[in-house]
């Protein structure tokens, strides 16, 4: 089973999965490795920082705690906010001056709040706050200048991009694992491949797997249109990460679909797919450029001029809901086609179907 073209593919694919899973993990361990100092103070602060302390913080990066807990004097409102807006979602942010002595610290909070104690990322004060905030409170009030700390507090969310991180890492990590694993089982044993419980429902695998091979060889490697072959009897499609093998017998359904491409409204360019669909469900989606993929579906109408070589709406629901009903449909073509061949002449439907 391990031999030949199916076994030649099913390696490349193993090889195309560990390399990924490999590369994968380590763009993971960089990430992680390059966010050391947050990931420090994520599972380890806040860090409390008393007053003598703070007001000697010039360069609030040179400290590897930067996750902190403060408690002033007062809190005094400023009068100024910051407001993002994300997709439909805005938030408000206030911004507030924490005494310290007679020194003032700038903090940002979820909400307005009396409160003297904060915990935050101490960090320098952005140039959007030091020229909207600090110049114009120190238009205001001339006995302010000189009297505002060099760092900032944001005390709204320190830990919740850790959360994401860790829970986007953490399901990128399990699979990347998992392509790998897939990867070197694929590359040792070709046979565990799903692509081999497919033709053992044709008959014994490696009786259909032999069958296949000779065909290929027999047709000078079939007909070929991208990464997709045709022989008489069966289609294969091999994409970067899998391979994919349905006897033509067994089409019921190809279109093709194109997909405009946009960049800030403005058209980019297009990609033409050629989708074909076998009476098991599986599905072979053929990237092909434009002028190729009618020339696709007509040798795969060849092959199957019983089944369905158009696009609807309705076609789509039928499928996915109606399977049944579909197949029924198909099947009574193909009994015509068969009955009188001369005279069942489906047409491929040229009408492209746009996704944008």
């Amino acid at each position: 089973m391990g031999e030949g073209f199916l076994g030649k593919e099913i390696r490349r694919v193993g090889r195309n999965c560990i390399l990924a899973g490999l590369g994968g993990l380590v763009i993971i361990s960089v990430f992680f490795w390059a966010e050391g100092r947050y990931f420090f103070n994520f599972f380890h602060g806040p860090f409390p920082i008393d007053r003598a302390t703070l007001l000697s913080i010039q360069d609030p990066n040179a400290r590897r705690e930067s996750f902190v807990t403060i408690r002033g004097d007062e809190t005094l409102e400023t009068g100024f906010e910051e407001s993002n807006t994300d997709y439909i979602i805005t938030t408000h942010n206030p911004i507030l001056a924490l005494k310290a002595g007679d020194r003032l610290l700038l903090v940002k909070v979820s909400k307005d709040t009396d409160a003297t104690q904060f915990s935050g990322d101490l960090t320098s004060i952005p140039s959007d706050v030091q020229s909207q905030v600090l110049a114009v409170l120190q238009e205001r009030h001339p006995e302010l200048k000189g009297r505002f700390l060099p760092v900032m507090l944001d005390a709204t969310s320190y830990r919740l991009n850790g959360y994401i991180g860790i829970a986007a890492g953490t399901l990128i990590g399990l699979a990347l694992v998992w392509s790998l694993w897939k990867g070197l089982q694929w590359s040792a044993k070709p046979e565990t491949h799903p692509v081999w419980k497919k033709l053992a429902k044709c008959g014994p695998a490696q009786l259909v797997g032999s069958q296949f091979g000779a065909e290929l060889r027999s047709e000078g490697g079939g007909e070929t249109f991208g990464a997709a072959r045709l022989t008489t009897n069966w289609l294969v499609h091999s994409s970067a990460f899998n391979i994919e093998v349905m006897r033509t017998a067994d089409v019921v359904w190809a279109y093709l679909q194109v997909v405009k491409h946009y960049h800030s409204g403005i058209p980019t360019g297009k990609s033409h797919f050629v989708k074909v669909f076998d009476r098991e469900g599986a599905l072979a989606t053929i990237s092909t450029k434009k002028n190729v993929a009618p020339n696709l579906l007509q040798s795969i109408q060849r092959r199957a001029p019983w089944a369905i070589y158009s696009f609807s709406a309705g076609l789509e629901k039928m499928w996915k809901k109606q399977r049944a009903e579909f197949l029924l449909a198909v099947d009574q073509q193909k009994k015509n086609t068969q009955a009188s061949p001369a005279e069942a002449k489906p047409a491929i439907d040229k009408k492209e179907l746009v996704r944008v």
